[in-house]
């Protein structure tokens, strides 16, 4: 039975001394004063038929972009927001690196559409493992994808300023800019580039939907400042004969990439398509992605954005899976994906991760919501960020389990001596917490802790009330299986209420 609520994050569970200003958009934890997470909004979800796993997120233009993994109870299970003022993050996701999985994000500055930075790799215990940067001298990569290929090498985009003939756009005298929209793949280990694919070596300007000088973002084409984004990559995957499939908003093309010398193999979408859409438009779409492959058919998700603002070829955004065949060159649509209710037009980002079930999770980019959806289409969970002036480039679903390096986090208060003692324990992206045992001391014998209580780890922050005085406390976070996982460090109490 769909069970239909909305709940704001951990207002449930943290028992927090919270402001009503904090309540609004961002949530702050006693055992943790420098965290402040984005509220999560539930709509509706159905219990019996989500799928198991958490979500993943990275918003950006609101009061608290950074990484961040939750529950399917909008509870915060970590924060990577690292409190920075001018760095943004995006595409946080796991990732199987060396064999194992892993946490994988960009980090950097936004200029306009896209952004110049670098990618992070985190292991189970969120310590850095690797860091991947653009090679062979070019700009620093962009945010658009940060995909991990056979556990070793990681597929980067760059946008590249470039000088090109724009006389045709009366950008005269010459020569006129572009930002040439190139990806890498790199080795992750050595950062050697395994391959390097060019845009404007393989895609005419004349194919681009965004004319130069449409707004500031787009560019005039004037300036190495104001270099016109004709193409605009904004996904890369690649396939196991070693071909690639990338996706550009600005043509509204999806593009088959040889990995042998990195011609066009086939166009779907867009001015130039060489496969017929049958049943199906899209435009200004991200995330395409193979699923499946042979030597007639190719099965792909993308997510359709439908609109840049500008051109719009549908009323709502949505999830698509679409199969091409080959025999014909004619595509058609086989399932497409819909937000509830009265659906959403996303004009920027967005993506469509098919999961192991075959269940779909839907990010809805610049409105920052996420659905997931039988594999039918049916929505069974819709959730949004409560700040609207948030966006978040993409969302996913996936199982994580982690152990972090710092140790768990507590903070004690009691007004007085005579008075009873409140306790906040937390420990940032743990997974396999299941209670913690709590260690105090008495006033009578100040500097001997032992055993006062076991409380249920609920939330991000379990709260736990002694109706005695402790001075002094530590926790111990028990796993699922029943093993000492990691205490805290001993604190004092303090008679100031955290908040």
């Amino acid at each position: 039975m769909a069970i239909h609520w909305k709940r704001k994050l951990g207002l449930a569970s943290i028992l927090a001394f919270t402001s009503p200003a904090d309540c609004a958009n961002g949530v702050s934890y006693q055992s943790r004063p420098d965290i402040r997470a984005p509220v999560l909004e539930i709509s509706f979800k159905n219990d019996s038929l989500i799928t198991p796993g958490y979500i993943f997120i990275a918003p950006y233009y609101g009061d608290m972009p950074g990484p961040y993994i939750y529950d399917t109870n909008a509870n915060l299970v970590w924060s990577g927001a690292d409190g920075s003022t001018t760095d943004i993050f995006h595409d946080l996701h796991v990732c199987a690196y060396n064999g194992s999985d892993h946490l994988c994000y960009f980090q950097g500055e936004q200029i306009g559409g896209y952004a110049r930075g670098h990618h992070e790799i985190l292991d189970r215990s969120y310590s850095p493992s690797a860091s991947v940067e653009s090679g062979n001298g070019l700009e620093m990569s962009d945010m658009h994808e940060s995909a991990v290929i056979n556990s070793t090498s990681m597929l980067i985009p760059i946008y590249q300023p470039r000088t090109t003939d724009l006389t045709a756009y009366n950008i005269v005298p010459g020569p006129g800019w572009v930002i040439d929209s190139v990806f890498q793949e790199i080795d992750i280990a050595s950062g050697a580039v395994l391959f390097q694919w060019s845009s404007l070596d393989h895609v005419a300007t004349s194919e681009s939907y965004t004319p130069p000088g449409l707004n500031q973002v787009v560019g005039d084409g004037r300036s190495n400042a104001s270099a016109w984004d004709y193409f605009h990559i904004n996904s890369i995957d690649k396939n196991g004969e070693g071909d690639y499939l990338v996706s550009a908003r600005h043509t509204s093309g999806i593009y088959k990439i040889s990995g042998a010398d990195g011609s066009v193999m086939w166009r779907l979408g867009g001015t130039n398509s060489t496969i017929q859409l049958a049943n199906y438009n899209f435009s200004s779409q991200h995330d395409a992605r193979f699923r499946e492959e042979n030597a007639t058919t190719t099965v792909l998700s993308l997510f359709d954005n439908g609109s840049d603002k500008y051109r719009n070829t549908s009323a709502f955004s949505s999830g698509m899976i679409v199969a091409i065949d080959h025999t014909t060159d004619t595509s058609t649509l086989l399932r497409s994906y819909t937000a509830p209710s009265a659906g959403i037009q996303a004009w920027s980002q967005g993506n469509c991760q098919i999961l192991p079930n075959r269940n779909a999770f839907i990010g809805w980019g610049n409105i920052p919501s996420m659905s997931e959806h039988l594999e039918d289409g049916t929505p069974v969970f819709f959730a949004s960020i409560a700040d609207f002036h948030t966006m978040n480039y993409r969302a996913y679903k996936y199982e994580w389990s982690a152990q972090p390096h710092e140790p768990p986090a507590l903070r004690a208060y009691s007004p007085s001596p005579n008075a009873a003692t409140t306790f906040w324990m937390s420990w940032n992206g743990a997974t396999e917490v299941d209670y913690w045992n709590i260690y105090a001391s008495t006033s009578a014998a100040a500097d001997q802790l032992t055993p006062i209580a076991q409380a249920d780890n609920v939330g991000f922050q379990t709260t736990y009330t002694s109706s005695a005085y402790h001075p002094k406390a530590f926790v111990e976070a028990i796993g699922k299986d029943g093993r000492s996982l990691a205490n805290s460090s001993t604190v004092s109490t303090s008679s100031i209420l955290p908040g």
